[in-house]
């Protein structure tokens, strides 16, 4: 009997044993995140919204995590070519990227893109911009009623850039309030790509957000911005209520992330985007800061995907 009894505290003692090791193992792992350097994938060209945002945010994000963060460029496809490598990354932390919305929603619609926009682990938003329309500056539209009375002696002739299959139905949006019809041209890339077609003159006209025109408007003139009242920081151009798009720029990790790990990012990303001169930074170019939790920034994309889904 009492040698049984031995085998019994033998074996409880063995499975407390391993059970602490397991736990202090575990919190060891996490607390020992992140140990080496983090991939941040910018999924459009340098010098675009996803570009500024991501330098804007690296040496905040490296002070918090005491690790250094590589930038990278996975272009095309109007954001699909980045967003799907992040997907294909390995879900430990190590890997995290741009994210446009609504532009992940948009095209995730293409063609075997390879990735669902609900799936990935949102660690936070962090700016939002209004939608613009731009003329190259000295072109052959001042105003938007030139524009919009041009469109209509002229349907289909004009070109009006935009990025991706997202510029396409941002823009179509407004093409429809005013009751117009021009030629869109589709840009991959981003915004770095669209500019020089601008300022060449190659297009009549580019629709992105209302912070590449604020930052670009030594070379273009906005001639409308989206939503309900007009922007400070593009003084005297004209709003149309109708129009409903905005831009919105954030920061997420692979689908299966572990939920400490993102914890660890968000308080990062928070730290961050504290920082008065990254505030600033941002208020200056036109855009609206943002601060999300990842539960709040996984209800904002689940809010876009239902409402361009219709």
């Amino acid at each position: 009997m009492e040698k049984r009894l031995n085998y019994l505290r033998r074996g409880i003692l063995c499975a407390v044993g391993g059970a602490f090791l397991a736990i202090t193992a575990g919190a060891a792992s996490a607390g020992s995140y992140p140990d080496k350097p983090i991939t941040f994938i910018v999924p459009y060209s340098p010098g675009g919204g996803s570009d500024q945002q991501a330098r804007r945010l690296v040496p905040g994000l490296e002070k918090a995590l005491g690790v250094k963060i590589r930038i990278v460029y996975k272009t095309g496809g109007g954001g699909a070519v980045g967003f799907s490598e992040l997907n294909r990354s390995k879900p430990d932390g190590y890997t995290i990227s741009n994210v446009v919305v609504p532009n992940i929603v948009i095209s995730a619609k293409g063609k075997d893109v390879g990735f669902k926009p609900g799936a990935f682990a949102y660690i936070g938003m962090t700016a939002r911009a209004l939608g613009a329309l731009m003329v190259p500056k000295g072109g052959k539209y001042k105003t938007l009623g030139q524009f919009v009375a041009a469109a209509k002696k002229n349907p289909g002739k004009l070109t009006v850039a935009g990025v991706g299959s997202t510029g396409r139905a941002n823009y179509g949006e407004l093409a429809k309030i005013l009751g117009i019809k021009t030629a869109y041209v589709p840009v991959s890339g981003g915004v770095g790509k669209m500019m020089p077609m601008l300022v060449g003159k190659h297009v009549d006209a580019g629709m992105t957000a209302s912070s590449h025109a604020v930052r670009h408007r030594k070379i273009v003139d906005t001639i409308v911005i989206a939503g309900p009242k007009a922007s400070a920081s593009l003084p005297g151009v004209p709003n149309e209520p109708k129009w409903t798009y905005t831009t919105t720029w954030g920061v997420m990790a692979p689908p299966g992330t572990p939920a400490d790990r993102v914890k660890v990012l968000n308080a990062a990303l928070l730290k961050a985007t504290a920082d008065p001169k990254v505030r600033n930074m941002v208020i200056k170019n036109g855009l609206s800061p943002m601060r999300q939790t990842p539960a709040e920034a996984k209800q904002y994309v689940a809010a876009a995907i239902k409402k361009h889904s219709k």
